[in-house]
C-alpha cells in the first residue's frame, strides 16, 4: 500500500502545474495529456452506469417474463435414464436427457424428453419447467444472472475507457519522447561539437 501511495504522490509532483523554469515545453504537455487522461477515466463511469443500468432493466424485464410464461411440472419418466452418452460413461446423478410423460395445458397428457439424474429407474419423478403450451423449456432468468451481467456490462464500458485513456496518453507521451530524444541527441551533437574545437 505504502508502494501505491509513494507512486501516486509521485506522479502528482511530476504532472502538477507549477513555474518551474527546468520543465520544458514537452514536460507541460505530458502533464495536460495525463489531466486529459485521467478526465476521460472519469467520464466513463457515466456510460458505464448508464449500460449498468440497461442491462439491469433488460434482465428484471426477462426474468418478469419467464416466470409468467414458465411454470414446474411433474414428469414421471416412462424408461429408465441411461447411463451412457454417445458410448461414454456418465456419473450417477449427472444430467441426462430421458423420456417422461406429464400433464399439459387442460389435462392434456404429454410424453417428451426431460432432463433426469443419470440411471433413475422408470416412474422416479423429475421437476420440469414448462411453456404456456407444455412444451419443455429453460428455467426462468434467475436474479443472480441479472445482476452478474450488469456489473460485467458497467465493468466493460470501464475497461473500455480506461484503455482508451491510457493508449492516448501513451502514444502521446511516445510522440513526446520522440522529441526529447531528438533534442538531447542534438544538444549532445552540439557539445561534442564545441569540444571538438576546443
Amino acid at each position: 500500500m505504502g508502494d501505491m501511495i509513494r507512486w501516486v504522490v509521485l506522479r502528482v509532483r511530476l504532472y502538477r502545474p507549477d513555474r518551474n523554469p527546468v520543465r520544458r515545453r514537452s514536460d507541460r504537455l505530458e502533464a495536460v495529456g495525463a489531466v486529459v487522461a485521467l478526465a476521460l477515466l472519469l467520464l466513463s463511469v457515466w456510460p458505464a452506469v448508464v449500460v449498468g443500468r440497461m442491462a439491469y432493466d433488460n434482465g428484471t424485464r426477462a426474468e418478469r417474463a419467464g416466470a409468467s410464461a414458465r411454470r414446474t411440472v411433474t414428469a414421471t419418466l416412462v424408461r429408465d435414464a441411461p447411463t451412457t452418452i454417445a458410448e461414454e460413461h456418465v456419473d450417477l446423478g449427472a444430467k441426462v436427457e430421458a423420456v417422461a410423460r406429464w400433464t399439459g395445458p387442460a389435462g392434456r397428457p404429454m410424453t417428451g424428453p426431460v432432463t433426469a439424474p443419470a440411471g433413475a429407474r422408470a416412474g422416479t419423478r423429475v421437476s420440469v419447467w414448462v411453456d404456456v403450451r407444455g412444451v419443455p423449456a429453460s428455467p426462468p432468468r434467475r436474479h443472480g444472472e441479472t445482476v452478474f451481467d450488469t456489473v460485467t456490462a458497467a465493468l466493460l464500458v470501464l475497461a473500455a475507457g480506461a484503455v482508451v485513456s491510457f493508449s492516448g496518453f501513451r502514444g502521446l507521451r511516445c510522440l513526446l519522447d520522440r522529441g526529447r530524444y531528438a533534442a538531447w541527441d542534438a544538444a549532445w551533437a552540439e557539445v561534442a561539437r564545441r569540444w571538438r574545437r576546443a
